[in-house]
């Protein structure tokens, strides 16, 4: 256990202070009832949303305190402190507010601004999605005039006002918002301010600034989701960051790329790659309610028993699979980082390798989130009371799907790179390059049946025959005289979408296989690649089957799951991932207090 629970910490870990952060994993091990302050009680924020959020944020720094005593100077630390813990509170100010600066600031706005977060002098939100655009970025409406040596930002419409962001609603006194950009008559596309909209001390609204909290909402109370708008609020020059688009005192535009906007959208993947970890830890989260819910249960044998092991041991296994595949996407995302520092040609090819395996996972992570919230009440005995938690958590799981605006939107963003792909190689004069080169190796022989036991090759033509079909089927409307609107909204969105999840699911196997590949390949690692792949191919075997990939009697033999726990029994191995992430102490899940439900005699 302690391999697999070492593995899962140094994954999930910040790399360049993992010994600082393990040393406070230990302690929590050690001594919990001396942090007890930094566990969430989600029913009193339930209950006095406000006061509860303030009382947080003041553990909060109090943690940081503890951190600087123990680290002094080591102010990465104090970024990242939110791995240990907390999801919820400042998580936006450390991995949104300040990323965005420290990516898209020059070294002076950096050190600014970076000096201030650390001091806590300024909160900062994210402040990006309108009432009227989700993810489309280039379709926001607030906009930033340069005027004698400033901007002049507003939100123009009630659609342009910026809707959802966290820490906006009560606490936050700064917010990065992206604006389309005019200079001197010019539109320079989206660019990137920081904004003040409170006065530190007493929270009031600056000038110009319409901000507060959306009210009281599904989940989440934990995060004061708010709403901003901004009418003539004139904000010094250097107040946009300036790392790739430059504008001096006289209005004369300089841009060190001409991909300064692309590179731009680059720094905000960085949240949307921690989102993944995020979905699936709370994920696993749920599943742990669940699991110690049922535990004194699953003892005993029988069909239903038997149902609910095998969907809580799908549900670790798919949120674990998450978690490893998406440290090979950190890893390109890091080197995407690099190569941007050093003006590398490929870094083009990263962005958008970072940003397909992105979409996919943030859309797959937050749809299996929700996924196990709802079976985790179903399958508890006591679900659907409060005193459970397991409400709570669904609440919390929900809105996953729609950060960023609704999650198939960015799953028909790998549509359209896929259409890409098989528009090229249908002409005849290319392959398929990136994320879907392996298609390549199905091209000549699609027909050709695999073998059961090579899980990797079963799942890319699984992939390569759905998605050719639904690329086909698309193009061929468009063949018989279809609009593109009609082809891609009427005619084939669900399967498009359908498409690109399948793809998806088989990238996080791949990327997984990778992972493991390059840590060494630990035992139970291994077993959970495979009943991963296990569990996609069992899903997707009628597809399987009338592809031609495998016959009936190859894929039935897959259904025995049993077979893949020979001296281990399901219960024994569900003991185990449970415990892999022992190191969050958000809720204090193995001690269920069975008193309070009144129901422990019923057990």
């Amino acid at each position: 256990m302690d391999q697999f629970k070492d593995y899962i910490y140094n994954i999930l870990l910040e790399p360049s202070i993992k010994s600082e952060l393990k040393y406070f994993v230990q302690e929590f091990d050690k001594n919990p009832n001396d942090y007890d302050f930094l566990v969430d009680n989600p029913q009193n924020l339930q209950e006095n949303y406000k006061e509860a959020y303030v009382g947080l944020s003041q553990r909060y720094v109090k943690a940081q305190q503890m951190l600087k005593n123990k680290f002094p100077g080591n102010t990465h630390l104090i970024q990242n402190q939110h791995q240990l813990y907390e999801l919820g509170t400042f998580y936006l100010h450390w991995q949104a507010f300040l990323p965005t600066i420290q990516m898209l600031g020059t070294q002076k706005q950096v050190e600014y601004w970076q000096d201030l977060s650390f001091k806590y002098e300024i909160r900062g939100g994210y402040a990006q999605t309108e009432v009227g655009h989700g993810s489309d970025v280039q379709g926001l409406q607030t906009t930033a005039v340069f005027e004698n040596n400033s901007f002049i930002i507003n939100t123009p419409t009630a659609s342009s006002y910026k809707f959802w962001p966290g820490l906006l609603g009560i606490f936050a006194t700064h917010a990065v918002v992206q604006a389309k950009t005019n200079v001197n008559g010019i539109d320079i596309g989206i660019q990137t301010f920081v904004v003040p909209i409170r006065e530190s001390k007493t929270l009031k609204p600056l000038d110009g600034v319409d901000v507060g909290d959306i009210g009281p909402k599904l989940g989440f109370l934990r995060a004061d989701n708010g709403y901003l708008g901004l009418k003539n609020v004139r904000v010094d020059r250097n107040n946009m960051l300036m790392r790739y688009t430059q504008v001096d005192e006289s209005g004369k535009v300089t841009t060190s790329s001409k991909n300064a906007i692309k590179y731009g959208y680059g720094s905000m993947l960085n949240l949307r790659v921690n989102l993944v970890n995020v979905f699936s830890i709370f994920g696993l989260f749920t599943n742990n309610l669940a699991y110690y819910q049922v535990k004194p249960l699953l003892k005993t044998q029988s069909i239903e028993n038997e149902a609910i092991m095998f969907k809580l041991l799908r549900s670790y296994v798919v949120q674990y699979s998450q978690i490893i595949a998406n440290a090979q996407i950190k890893e390109i995302f890091i080197q995407f980082q690099n190569q941007l520092k050093a003006n590398d040609k490929q870094v083009n090819e990263t962005l958008q390798l970072v940003h397909l395996y992105s979409s996919q996972m943030k859309s797959i992570s937050g749809w299996e989130a929700v996924k196990t919230s709802r079976e985790a009440m179903q399958i508890a005995p006591f679900g659907h009371l409060n005193a459970s938690d397991l409400i709570i958590m669904y609440a919390d799981n929900v809105p996953f799907v729609t950060y960023e605006g609704d999650n198939n939107v960015l799953m028909q963003q790998t549509a359209q790179y896929l259409i890409k792909q098989f528009s090229k190689v249908s002409a005849g004069n290319s392959q398929f390059t990136g994320i879907a080169s392996y298609f390549n190796k199905y091209i000549q022989e699609s027909n050709k049946k695999s073998l059961i036991q090579n899980q990797e090759e079963i799942l890319e033509r699984l992939s390569y025959n759905y998605c050719k079909k639904t690329m086909e089927n698309f193009q061929n409307n468009l063949v018989n005289g279809h609009s593109l609107q009609s082809s891609w909204n009427e005619l084939n969105q669900c399967e498009l979408i359908k498409a690109s999840i399948i793809f998806g699911y088989t990238n996080i196997y791949k990327q997984m296989g990778a992972q493991i590949k390059s840590s060494g390949y630990n035992l139970e690692l291994l077993k959970i690649h495979k009943l991963f792949g296990l569990f996609i191919m069992l899903e997707n075997r009628t597809t399987i089957v009338s592809f031609g990939i495998a016959d009936f009697s190859q894929v039935e033999l897959l259904a025995e799951i049993d077979q893949q726990f020979s001296n281990n029994n399901k219960l024994e191995f569900l003991e185990y991932l449970s415990n892999g992430v022992g190191m969050y102490r958000q809720r204090n899940f193995i001690n269920i207090n069975w008193d309070k439900l009144h129901l422990q005699a019923r057990l």
